[in-house]
């Protein structure tokens, strides 16, 4: 390649027929080395980028993502692929109640939506893993001709999803741990936890308590607990600190026993208020005798409709699933699949929703 071929384009940004001639190849090939397409050999694209970076090319994102939209469209002949959303809260013997888990139904309505919103077909999957195999699942998917996965969180986290994920667009709702290098959308759990606390405070509440048990600690990758310690060890008076109670319940359900060792460790303790994910807490300490917020506030981590008008934080569930519908079609349109090679994630953070249960 001549001194003349290389700085032929010094004052304006080469063009590829630039690159082509000074590379000896045609525009095509300058187009798919660029792109990093497997195509053109290794030694090739090397040899064609190291030209365009000395020619002073540089890439525009928005061309680049119109032309990977046309190439896309044009592949897909008017025919969109299905981005499908893959739950495993389904329960066999209750076929009645398909998206029964309100917070799996907020997952579906958001991922639907976009998916809609970007010209995407839609599938919701449900599967009890106590009946179906990784195999079978996997299966499923492609005779669905599924091409883009959503995966909502998992129902129990110590029964992780296996499959080969190289043949999806695929990025996940919640902590992906045990799913693998895939990108995922994430509660921001640790920053949730210490903006209530700084609520909490700002309402006079000086000796905060959180109840959690293992199965949402797993699921949130123990970062409500560390968000709690972190602020409890930062800003509250020794005197003042409540120890976590951590109910191992895998199964998000609890039991009369459960029950008692809450109130033993609030007879204990005395919190001016108590943090937990959900109101069938209140519902015990109520039929006890207990007032709220009289004798103690209440919040719940996980506020929807149905926790029965207690003060909560708004987890931005419908909002997630956009998210991770997005990261899916951006995965489609630059033809990516499966795992990264190091894991991604965004967190999005809620918002306080004012109940009956703080002062």
């Amino acid at each position: 390649m001549s001194k003349k071929s290389l700085q032929k384009s010094s004052k304006k940004s080469p063009t590829f027929a630039d690159i082509a001639e000074a590379a000896g190849v045609c525009k095509a090939t300058v187009s798919l080395a660029l792109r990093n397409n497997s195509r053109i050999p290794s030694t090739t694209r090397e040899r064609i980028q190291k030209i365009a970076q000395t020619l002073g090319y540089r890439n525009n994102p928005l061309v680049t993502a119109n032309m990977a939209q046309v190439r896309r469209s044009k592949e897909w002949k008017g025919s969109m692929p299905t981005i499908g959303l893959l739950s495993t809260f389904y329960d066999e013997q209750r076929e009645d109640k398909r998206v029964e888990w309100h917070i799996g139904s907020r997952f579906h309505e958001g991922c639907k939506r976009r998916a809609s919103d970007l010209g995407f077909d839609f599938d919701f999957l449900e599967f009890d893993l106590a009946y179906y195999s990784n195999e079978r699942i996997q299966q499923v998917l492609l005779n669905r001709q599924i091409s883009g996965l959503v995966l909502a969180p998992l129902r129990f986290s110590n029964k992780p999803l296996k499959l080969d994920w190289s043949s999806f667009a695929v990025a996940s709702i919640g902590f992906s741990d045990p799913l693998g290098n895939i990108p995922s959308v994430f509660y921001d759990n640790f920053r949730c936890m210490q903006d209530i606390l700084d609520f909490l405070s700002q309402r006079g509440y000086k000796r905060p308590g959180f109840i959690t048990d293992s199965e949402n600690e797993m699921r949130g990758g123990h970062l409500w607990n560390a968000g709690f310690l972190e602020y409890q060890n930062r800003i509250i008076k020794d005197s003042n600190h409540v120890p976590i109670l951590c109910i191992p319940k895998p199964e998000l359900l609890f039991e009369k026993p459960d029950f008692e060792s809450m109130h033993v460790w609030y007879k204990q303790y005395q919190p001016d208020v108590i943090i937990t994910f959900r109101s069938k807490i209140l519902d015990y300490f109520t039929s006890l005798g207990y007032k709220v917020p009289d004798e103690f506030g209440y919040m719940v981590l996980n506020w929807s409709s149905r926790t029965d008008g207690c003060s909560g934080y708004r987890q931005c569930h419908e909002e997630m699933a956009e998210v991770a519908t997005n990261i899916v079609s951006e995965r489609l349109y630059n033809n990516e699949r499966g795992e990264l090679t190091k894991p991604r994630t965004t967190v999005l953070r809620g918002d306080f929703v004012e109940g009956f249960t703080i002062r």
